[in-house]
């Protein structure tokens, strides 16, 4: 009989000696199978348990179907997550896989292993959890010393030395100091972008820096010498360590506070081509007829909303008119109004731990094309044995119907896991067009009309506006209560 010999160090064990553990656990592994007359192929790799992105693990299940045992040290060995414990459990039974480990046996054709594969599951994924705390806890003890250990990606325009502090790349360190420069000059984003795509300074993986790479880059402090981190438990900041001075700064503390003051300031320049003298120009339409509305000034220079007289299939449109400025009150009003939601939607996405829920979208992802690819690997194989006639064509039809299924199912939610990523990846500029909403909303009594009008057609998409009432001369008929509703664009 063949089985298969999966060996996996976790990167945290690294520091008893890759090579001296790995011998341990496969010398056990070996004599194991050669005590049950097994013939064995080895997969062996460095990896967290709970990282999907497991090449030899992906290559071993992909295989199954050419062993009759796995042998392994332990239960966590193959995964200390949950979900992907239970998607393997599965892909065992179905290709009738025993897992052979010092400690014995595990066939999932008995009842009561079964439930010890899934209680060693939990067990282990509990652990990685305390392990996770630990690191958590000594990773903001060593970010107290300066080091760098938020995370594995070295900021653009550093290296990580052996001491885990950051020293300065020239050659990218470049790039950083021209952004800087550029932007204390007054540069937007969009300028810099396209200087640094004609010059041809890229990205460490050689991409174009974007608009957004760059908005992000010049807001990083990391590059006048900081080192700061959070630990987060449910989402919330539990402690937190900032510290000045940690490595050399690409860019002076004056420099990097100068280029937020103005970037802050261009924050605030929502101006439109030409000049609005009205807050509300060009966003008010009629409730009724649905065109648009038009203010002018009485003799008096009153402002004021222009009767509606459209015609809409030979009958013309009366909603009388109605003086300007209190419309402009409530819609100003129910403006200032969305702050708390805005401010609640902003919490959120601060909250909100990104790099995490990518990483677990990632993982999901692979779990559904490592399945998409062995239900195509059984779509083949169906056809192999219904051309050797080992099943009917009713089999073959029953059968293949169920795979195609199973396939198109597949595909949807990877198609949707797509959709997420794409969500998650626009977080940082959603939280960005937030605060500069919130900022402008903060001195909105201190803005121009037209910076107003500018403002309010980001997040307005137009205010549907009826006096309900028609119009006439008579000047003694009771006024009613108008209707005022804004369609607020989307995003708000």
């Amino acid at each position: 009989m063949l089985s298969a010999i999966y060996l996996r160090l976790s990167r945290d064990e690294e520091n008893r000696g890759v090579e001296e553990v790995l011998y341990s656990h496969r010398n056990a592994l070996v004599k194991l199978a050669e005590k049950n007359n097994l013939h064995f192929e080895i997969y062996e790799e460095v990896s967290s348990g709970m990282d999907t992105e497991r090449p030899q693990l992906n290559k071993l299940l992909e295989n199954l179907p050419d062993y009759d045992y796995v042998l392994v040290m332990d239960i966590d060995r193959l995964t200390r997550d949950n979900i992907q414990a239970e998607q393997i459990k599965r892909i065992f039974i179905l290709n009738d896989i025993k897992i052979l480990t010092p400690s014995g046996e595990i066939d999932f054709n008995n009842e009561s292993n079964d439930l010890l594969f899934s209680f060693s599951s939990l067990l282990a994924n509990y652990e990685w959890k305390q392990i996770r705390k630990r690191m958590g806890r000594g990773r903001l003890a060593a970010a107290a010393q300066g080091k760098w250990v938020m995370s594995n990606k070295v900021p653009l325009g550093y290296n990580k030395n052996e001491e885990k502090k950051l020293v300065i790349r020239e050659d990218e360190a470049r790039i950083i100091k021209f952004i800087f420069e550029k932007t204390i000059k007054g540069y937007s984003s969009n300028r810099i972008a396209r200087e640094l795509d004609a010059l041809k300074w890229r990205s460490r993986q050689g991409k174009v820096l974007t608009t957004s790479h760059i908005s992000i880059l010049r807001k990083n402090d990391v590059y006048y010498g900081c080192v700061s981190m959070k630990r987060r438990v449910n989402g919330k900041v539990v402690d937190e360590v900032f510290v000045e001075n940690a490595h050399e700064g690409i860019v002076t503390k004056q420099e990097f506070f100068e280029a937020q003051r103005v970037v802050g300031e261009k924050n605030r320049e929502f101006r439109q081509k030409g000049i609005a003298t009205r807050k509300l120009h060009g966003l008010i339409y009629c409730n009724c007829c649905g065109r648009k509305r038009y203010i002018q000034k009485d003799g008096n220079g009153t402002e004021f909303l222009k009767t509606c007289s459209y015609k809409i299939d030979n009958n013309k449109c009366e909603d009388r008119g109605h003086k300007y400025l209190p419309i402009e009150e409530a819609v100003i009003k129910a403006v200032q109004n969305l702050r708390p939601q805005l401010e609640q939607s902003l919490e959120r996405l601060k909250t909100r731990d990104t790099s995490t829920i990518e990483k677990t979208l990632m993982e999901q992802k692979t779990d559904l094309q490592n399945s998409l690819n062995r239900v195509n690997k059984r779509s083949k194989n169906l056809a192999i044995m219904r051309s050797d006639g080992e099943i009917t064509k009713q089999e073959f039809e029953e059968l293949r119907n169920e795979v195609n299924e199973q396939i198109q199912n597949i595909e949807q939610q990877i198609e949707l896991i797509n959709m997420q990523r794409e969500n998650v990846l626009n977080t940082d500029q959603e939280q960005e067009r937030l605060e500069r909403i919130l900022f402008t909303l903060n001195d909105f009594s201190d803005l121009e009309n037209g910076e107003v009008n500018a403002f309010l057609k980001m997040i307005i998409k137009k205010i549907n506006f009826s006096s309900n009432m028609s119009s006439s001369h008579d000047t003694k008929v009771d006024r009613v209560e108008p209707t005022i509703s804004i369609e607020f664009h989307k995003k708000i």
